[in-house]
């Protein structure tokens, strides 16, 4: 229960700040973001998350996927900085593997 009330106010915080910020830089910094590292310990102590995934934006940032194996989700976008912001977490999550040979 106590994830499903994280879920609502990281949510509810993404949503709020996606408002403010609009698309421009100056306010992309009101997000609420810390230090990778911290982002991961908790990420691994408190849900049992770990890395799944990742890939490069551009060459200003990563964007990172952790699961738990309970199914929880969180995405997260580190910059050249160190800092690193939650983008979107969940419940249910299910990998998907494309047949060898398969092209999407």
């Amino acid at each position: 229960m106590a994830r499903k009330s994280l879920l609502g106010w990281v949510k509810a915080l993404i949503l709020a700040g996606a408002l403010a910020a609009g698309t421009n830089a100056a306010g992309a910094q009101n997000q609420f973001c810390v230090e990778h590292g911290q982002l991961v310990a908790q990420l691994s102590e408190k849900y049992q998350e770990r890395q799944f995934a990742f890939g490069l934006i551009g060459q200003v940032a990563i964007m990172e996927v952790f699961v738990a194996e309970t199914g929880s989700w969180t995405i997260a976008v580190t910059d050249v900085a160190g800092r690193s912001c939650i983008i979107a977490a969940g419940d249910n999550w299910e990998s998907l593997v494309a047949p060898v040979g398969h092209d999407a």
